[in-house]
């Protein structure tokens, strides 16, 4: 009777796991539409242009469009995305942090899920959480604007934008995982008996600090209110500047907690990357970090050249390199 009944509590902590995060990610979604659906509704008619795409555009020709900031933006989210791959692939982690805290080890017991499947649901919810907060929010500002305005180059812009702020995002995460050296907390169990779902022979298993997805997650969510409060991507109404901010930050927080929770994550892994990530999500997409680029103006502000420093990595190498743009 006691083995069924601590089976039947497994089991009952397991679905109660997975109906909680089902019942998280419709709540998400649901806003999410409640808030996009009226704009697309209510978006006034346009005159069309040629083509299926309405655009209105101070620009003349493509080869002006290709040199303009949304561009330039999304040229260097690549060489950042590039930097991030080739530190994730060529670096060989190792664990250098070795020290804990009692703050981690206060808090990870009592959010760390019992039951091998529930951290495996909880893993896989974050990767949703993060898809949604560092995806789909910032596209869907994107597209409002489009369809709001029908401005192809502000609209560009926002794209690149946000695809840089993500890029940016990802490098700086994979720079301190590599760095720090950070056993994950799931590697405590790999000296005898390890839980299925412990990956104690994987290279990932020393890239604890920071949390990558908690890091992305908050770039979403910063990325989403520079748009909607700064940008008024959504609209001019209350509603439509702070819902999309306070449903990033719930997807980021969403996350955060779920890395915890499937044992992936210290607490201060998340923390941190919520710190990293809302920084460069929201400040990369107005300008304070524009002290990476100069470019370089005519008289009538027309783009003649932009440099920008981008990271390097080759043969064992990491670095930084100045690239332009002309």
């Amino acid at each position: 009777m006691a083995v069924g009944g601590r089976a039947g509590d497994e089991v009952g902590r397991v679905r109660g796991s997975a109906g909680f995060t089902i019942w998280l990610l419709a709540c998400f979604v649901l806003s999410t539409g409640i808030l996009i659906a009226p704009k697309v509704a209510r978006s006034e008619a346009r005159p069309v242009s040629r083509g299926l795409v309405r655009c209105e555009t101070r620009h003349s020709s493509f080869h002006e469009l290709a040199r303009s900031d949304g561009s330039i933006n999304f040229y260097h989210g690549l060489g950042w995305l590039a930097g991030g791959g080739a530190l994730s692939l060529a670096a060989e982690p190792s664990r250098r942090w070795t020290r804990e805290n009692g703050f981690d080890t206060g808090i990870q017991p009592g959010l760390r899920l019992d039951s091998v499947d529930a951290r495996r649901d909880a893993a896989l919810a974050s990767d949703v959480f993060v898809a949604l907060s560092a995806g789909l929010l910032p596209a869907a500002a994107v597209a409002s604007e489009f369809v709001r305005t029908h401005d192809c180059v502000e609209t560009w812009d926002m794209f690149g934008d946000a695809f840089e702020s993500v890029a940016l995002a990802v490098f700086v995460s994979e720079s301190i995982k590599v760095a720090s050296g950070r056993e994950r907390p799931y590697g405590r169990r790999c000296n005898g008996s390890p839980p299925p779902d412990a990956r104690c022979d994987d290279d990932d298993r020393n890239l604890s600090f920071v949390s990558g997805h908690a890091t992305l997650a908050a770039a979403g969510a910063g990325i989403s209110c520079r748009f909607a409060l700064e940008r008024r991507a959504f609209g001019p109404s209350a509603t439509a500047r702070s819902a999309p901010c306070a449903l990033g930050v719930a997807g980021a927080l969403a996350a955060g907690t779920l890395r915890i929770a499937s044992d992936n994550h210290w607490a201060s892994d998340v923390l941190v990357g919520f710190g990293v990530g809302a920084f460069v999500g929201y400040f990369d997409t107005w300008g304070p970090l524009e002290w990476l680029r100069l470019e370089k103006r005519d008289a009538s502000g027309k783009l003649e050249a932009s440099g920008r420093v981008l990271p390097f990595a080759a043969e064992g190498r990491v670095g930084a390199q100045w690239t332009m743009i002309y």
